[in-house]
């Protein structure tokens, strides 16, 4: 009888244990998510958002009115998509412009801090 009273009681305080683990780790605030890296002060305009719906091609081309609606609103999509492509392409290219910046700026200070601390980096 005292060996299943003091396996009941040993069980009861695993289990306890594991209740107050399990508590404790509910308890912790989750870890933040690690975002990407980016000096963007908003959402990039996205592609899907900034260009018209695609074009749906008529059920025949014997429909010639369809067709010929069709042919123009591919037209003018191409267009959207090749406004959006070169804007995206200029923004692209500004970004590696300031980041070239900030990389000479870097090495304009890396070598002020060298220079002053008279560090010679070439070996």
């Amino acid at each position: 009888m005292k060996k299943i009273i003091c396996m009941t009681v040993i069980l009861g305080c695993f289990s306890v244990a594991t209740a107050v683990w399990a508590a404790e780790e509910q308890q912790q605030p989750p870890a933040p998510a690690i975002a990407a890296a980016t000096n963007l002060a908003a959402d990039y305009p996205r592609a899907r958002d900034q260009l018209p719906p695609v074009p749906v091609p008529p059920a025949s081309q014997a429909d010639v009115k369809a067709t010929a609606a069709y042919i123009a609103a591919v037209d003018v999509y191409l267009k959207a998509a090749q406004k959006y492509i070169d804007a995206a392409t200029n923004d692209a290219n500004r970004v590696i412009e300031e980041r070239n910046a900030a990389i000479a700026s870097a090495n304009q200070a890396l070598d002020q801090y060298n220079a002053f601390f008279k560090i010679d980096t070439k070996k």
